[in-house]
């Protein structure tokens, strides 16, 4: 079996193969992180003389960034495990690893793939990965509204020309009004999906759980395969 791990970033992928378990030869490699980040990985890997039926990919949960590789990895039918982060931290803290570099992540998510053989990991459901990406999305409104905002304060309290106060007003309205819209788009979505609306009507029967928290644990929740309450602590 060989064990691939990648240390994903928003750009770039750091691989280190370990085409013979943990006692073989170290590969290393850069690439691209996009679109066609899993074909390139399989290019390189087939250079290698690996199998891609005997690879397995090893890969930590960041955000969105291993979305596009997680994914097409998969439906190349190759073997990839997505893992917590604090997994992989408390491994290489064992083996006595502290040194923290893009290579090193990679060569110690291979390792932990050799040792620990992390389940397969398999991709959410379309209705979750599209309530993910309104969440996301909303989020990044929010953000925006935020500096906004602050540059608003900061310019009360300055000789500001009105026409740029105005021009700021407007631009806050307009991104009030969309995180409104967005906001209706991600309920309506859920309660189109009666497995999304039957999971959020349960997290907010929960004393302190309400709407927006509730959308934002539905989408932990069934965008991960957790098998276990200590799964899910982690």
């Amino acid at each position: 079996m060989h064990y691939v791990g990648i240390d994903v970033s928003k750009r770039s992928l750091d691989v280190c193969l370990l085409a013979e378990g943990s006692k073989g030869s170290r590969k290393t490699k850069t690439l691209s992180n996009g679109q066609d980040s899993a074909q390139n990985l399989a290019k390189w890997l087939i250079l290698q003389k690996c199998e891609l039926s005997q690879t397995h990919v090893i890969m930590e949960a960041t955000g969105i960034y291993h979305e596009y590789l997680a994914c097409g990895l998969h439906q190349m039918g190759i073997l990839t495990s997505v893992i917590n982060p604090c997994r992989s931290r408390e491994f290489a803290k064992a083996m006595g690893i502290f040194t923290k570099t893009d290579a090193v992540d990679a060569y110690v998510l291979a390792f932990y793939g050799c040792l620990k053989q992390p389940e397969a990991w398999t991709p959410p459901e379309e209705e979750v990965r599209k309530l993910r990406a309104l969440l996301q999305h909303r989020d990044s409104l929010l953000n925006d509204k935020l500096r906004i905002d602050n540059r608003l304060n900061t310019l009360k309290s300055t000789e500001a020309v009105q026409e740029v106060m105005d021009s700021l007003s407007l631009v806050n309205q307009y991104l009030k009004s969309e995180v409104a819209r967005i906001e209706r788009l991600i309920s309506s979505h859920i309660a189109q999906h009666p497995g999304l609306k039957r999971d959020l009507k349960l997290l907010m029967s929960v004393d302190g759980i309400g709407k927006q928290i509730g959308w934002n644990m539905l989408a932990v929740l069934r965008g991960n395969n957790f098998k276990s309450a200590e799964q899910l602590a982690a």
